[in-house]
């Protein structure tokens, strides 16, 4: 019998818990796409001052962006459907580049400390990023089952 490597596959579901229904907190965006098109990753946190209008672009987060005077949003795909990564096209007046979440969510914790890693946040200022999502009805639900890191303690 010959052996077939099974490929791990990616659900939208090891992101999103939960969120309102017909798709409410979800919202088209505008991303600035990132130098060199480098793609955007399901649970990549964008940012925004607070208080722009619909068309107002959004930024892929740094640890400058962690501030109580921005809004957050978690990237869900591109323009059509979810996507797991993608690259941005160009903002266009009138055309969105991409969808995002951007209240009343849950997330498991996985992807979003993933991007955090990525984008250089230490511990300190995932913190603080977790507890500005959550005051916007962003929940990052801390993951205390061990499952996706086997160091981690059982709880």
């Amino acid at each position: 019998m010959a052996f077939k490597e099974l490929q791990y596959t990616k659900y939208i579901s090891d992101l999103v818990i939960g969120h309102l229904p017909f798709h409410f907190s979800v919202d088209n965006a505008n991303i600035t796409p990132p130098a060199a098109s480098a793609p955007i990753m399901l649970g990549t946190v964008v940012f925004r001052a607070k208080g722009l209008g619909v068309a107002a672009p959004w930024a892929v987060l740094t640890s400058a962006g962690v501030a109580p005077e921005n809004e957050f949003a978690v990237v869900y795909g591109d323009e059509l459907k979810c996507n797991f990564d993608f690259v941005p096209r160009a903002i266009a007046a009138g055309r969105f580049n991409s969808v995002v979440i951007k209240r009343d969510a849950q997330f498991k914790e996985y992807y979003i400390k993933q991007f955090a890693t990525t984008a250089g946040l230490d511990a300190a200022t995932l913190d603080t990023l977790k507890q500005l999502m959550a005051d916007q009805g962003l929940l990052v639900l801390d993951d205390v089952t061990g499952y996706k890191d086997p160091s981690a303690p059982y709880v």
